[in-house]
């Protein structure tokens, strides 16, 4: 009997449990059908990967725009390194094609990958640092928030309209190199 019982609280158990991590990340509507599920981020400069369903066979586009506070290194003109002495908040965006005849993608789902691209300097009073004889370089950036957007079409220079997106919170480390970027409702 005792065997039973145990039995049947495991088995019961288990299904609480695999229905839980199912469900752990979950999908969230776009707009229409189209669902976002999957959602990864890491580093290189912003790298967010994920999968979007009930896209057809439409032509969309996806776009990650990300910002966070960056890592400056002030130079001189004698080619001496110092830290900026500002924080200014910097933004990044970058987008992937999706056509709709993709071999890649199968009844209306498509993986995506989007990378931001970072700027490599800013302005040397922007950075802190002491007078226009100095720039300044970005060695890192420290992501804080991103949105990953979804749009008709596949020009990059007229996305068309906005089928919907979804924002995200960051924490980012430097040692060790990590993002961890969570959905906001």
């Amino acid at each position: 009997m005792k065997k039973k019982v145990f039995s049947i609280i495991g088995a019961l158990l288990a299904i609480i449990l695999s229905t839980s991590t199912a469900f752990a990340g979950g999908s969230v509507r776009l707009g229409g059908s189209v669902r976002l599920s999957n959602e990864t981020f890491s580093l290189g400069s912003l790298i967010a990967k994920g999968t979007l369903t009930g896209l057809g066979n439409n032509d969309v586009t996806i776009v990650l725009d990300a910002s966070g506070i960056p890592l400056i290194t002030c130079t001189n003109p004698g080619s001496n390194d110092v830290l900026g002495h500002s924080s200014p908040k910097v933004s990044a965006s970058g987008q992937q094609a999706l056509p709709g005849n993709d071999p890649l993608r199968k009844n209306g789902k498509s993986l995506f990958t989007s990378e931001t691209v970072d700027p490599e300097t800013i302005a040397w009073d922007a950075a802190g640092c002491p007078n226009s004889n100095w720039t300044a370089r970005i060695d890192f950036i420290y992501w804080t928030s991103a949105t990953i957007s979804l749009y008709q079409g596949t020009d990059p220079n007229n996305l068309g309209d906005l089928i919907g997106s979804q924002k995200y919170t960051c924490t980012t480390t430097r040692f060790p190199a990590n993002v961890s970027c969570t959905r906001v409702n």
